[in-house]
């Protein structure tokens, strides 16, 4: 009897190893039934009637469905793994650490609900914001967010960089990193342009540059040394939560400080593409949604609405806590645990080579780099400082291959969805396609005009496209925390509704995400006011800022209230 239960619920080998590639199983949605308006499927809104499937699919095991998450780690460690938060330490030590991993876990949590939709209904969280209002704002409004705050070439610029500094490492010529940069956007946009199933390009090849980043960074960091007392530094770091020096708020370390949290992870709306790519890789009810496609590849059919299911069936029921659980699990293990190594790795090393009272290279990225290079080669020679650059190299370029992606497909899903699909030209592939190549046309504009444009533009260099996206990335996400919260608890039934520690955890989300939005918003209207640069920077009570932080305590207090009452309708549905 217990074979048999297990058996409807888990996958068979055979099964589980089509996921490996994704799976995309159509169906023929005139043989299905509209979902009822009942407590027991997901609320319509305003959007089309969701179709009646008699099931969920069985669930596979952790080993099939690896990869969705690869790439979230990908485009962290680029970022704030191994830049920004090795800045941060080297300037200020390490009481700071445990700024860090509660920015991954607190990521974890947001990221598993953004996932917990796509799984329930084969919809994208846009498709499911949509529903939310008749003009489908929300959509629209993180289209606008994602390009406003990774239009910028920050990545390809720092990597480029950095390989110009190999060069010039091995007696070349002293390169500029624009041609270099131009260059590696080509060949991301071939790389993904090309591929039959593009999703399926941009997993294999994140995991083969996260591969890549491990071994470089480790053999880097046993060669030069792992200090005890960096070690020892690193553990009472972690757990001195709420420390911090005065300083981490002034100057040019806030900033840094704004971009670093939204990148103890991945960051900003890029967090919202995991919906996107776990309805590739067939999880959940998403199965029957189609993927995009390259230039080689097929249109495969995207619904215009989402799958459901009834959530009072025992077995379906089943088969989603074991789809939840399997992705947490897969998001757990290659996301948050990997991103914790990584830092812990690039942090030894930043402060095994240049220690941790550094305060001239607050926000100087390229700088600390080139110092380090430095050290080590004259730790463990030439060849050693090239392992250690080309380490970050590659992960600097795989986050922005994921970033070219991610905004390619967050922007199109959400224009093919709202509009496209109403139209023959714009098919899902086409749709793609288009908006790679302006995005990357785009962004080679902007290397040219850095290249070519003189002192009038000379501010667009490596440090400054990187950091330029903080302010919108962090409120963006504090942004997208309360949307996805609401929809979760109120919109699905409440078997598949967040559990109750998730909800305080998407809480302290919009608590953590909202201060950091609400104390840049501050800053930013005091000095356009006018006001003491000092009052700005050391958290001085001003008219402005109170009226921002009474706006920002009123809304985590309406959230709080919307995810911790029940509502009529998820008290009928357990009745």
């Amino acid at each position: 009897m217990v074979r048999q239960v297990t058996d409807s619920i888990i996958a068979s080998d055979e099964e589980g190893r089509a996921y490996r590639g994704g799976v995309f199983q159509p169906v023929d949605e005139t043989s299905l039934e509209d979902a009822p308006d009942h407590g027991a499927f997901a609320v319509r809104g305003h959007g089309p009637p969701f179709k009646h499937v008699a099931r969920i699919a069985r669930v596979p095991r952790l080993r099939h469905v690896l990869g969705p998450s690869v790439i979230a780690l990908g485009m962290g460690l680029g970022s704030g793994e191994f830049i920004l938060w090795p800045n941060l330490i080297a300037v200020n030590g390490y009481s700071i650490w445990w700024l860090f991993w509660v920015g991954v876990i607190t990521q974890f949590l947001v990221i598993s609900e953004i996932e917990r939709w796509t799984m329930a209904t084969g919809e994208s969280t846009f498709a499911g914001m949509a529903r939310l209002d008749r003009a489908a704002f929300w959509p629209w409004f993180f289209l606008v967010a994602t390009l406003a705050s990774f239009f910028w070439p920050g990545w390809a610029s720092q990597s480029a960089e950095f390989l110009a500094q190999i060069v010039l490492a091995l007696d070349g010529p002293a390169l500029p990193w624009q041609p270099i940069a131009l260059a590696l956007l080509a060949c991301i946009w071939f790389g993904l342009a090309a591929s039959k199933i593009v999703y399926n390009a941009l997993e294999r090849f994140e995991i083969a540059l996260v591969l890549g980043f491990f071994p470089l960074l480790g053999i880097t960091l046993l060669v030069v040394g792992i200090v005890p007392s960096d070690v020892a530094d690193l553990a009472k770091g972690a757990v001195s939560i709420g420390s911090a020096p005065a300083a981490l708020l002034t100057g040019d370390q806030f900033p840094t400080l704004l971009l670093a949290v939204a990148y103890a992870g991945t960051g900003g709306t890029l967090l919202l593409a995991q919906s996107l790519w776990i309805r590739d890789k067939g999880f959940g009810m998403s199965i029957h949604q189609g993927r995009i496609a390259g230039i080689r590849g097929k249109n495969e059919a995207i619904s215009a609405t989402g799958f459901v299911f009834d959530a009072r069936d025992e077995v379906s029921l089943s088969r989603f806590k074991g789809w939840m659980r399997v992705a947490e699990r897969e998001l757990f293990l290659t996301f948050v645990v990997l991103t914790i190594l990584s830092v812990i790795i690039t942090c030894m090393l930043v402060t095994a080579t240049l220690g941790t009272d550094n305060p001239e290279l607050a926000g100087d990225l390229t700088a600390m780099i080139t110092l380090q290079g430095e050290r080590i080669e004259a730790i463990g020679g030439l060849g050693l400082r090239i392992m250690f650059i080309l380490g970050g190299a590659f992960v600097i370029f795989s986050t922005q291959l994921a970033i070219v992606d991610t905004v390619t497909r967050i922007t199109g899903s959400i224009f093919f969805e709202r509009y496209g699909r109403r139209t023959r030209f714009w098919t899902q592939k086409r749709t793609f396609l288009v908006f790679l190549t302006a995005f990357v046309l785009a962004s080679m504009g902007i290397i040219a005009a850095s290249w070519f444009g003189g002192e009038a533009l000379a501010a667009l260099q490596p440090d400054f496209l990187l950091l330029i996206a903080g302010p919108f990335t962090m409120s963006s996400m504090f942004a997208f925390t309360l949307v996805i919260g609401v929809m979760n608890v109120k919109r699905l039934p409440a078997e598949l509704a967040p559990p109750m520690w998730k909800r305080w955890g998407m809480i302290w989300a919009a608590i953590l995400w909202g201060w950091f939005t609400v104390e840049q918003l501050s800053r930013t209207a005091m000095s356009l006011a006018g006001v003491d640069r000092a009052a700005v920077e050391t958290l001085t009570a001003h008219p402005i800022r109170i009226a921002l932080y009474a706006l920002w305590l009123m809304s985590v207090s309406w959230f709080a209230l919307r995810l911790l009452r029940s509502s009529e309708r998820t008290e009928r549905a357990r009745e």
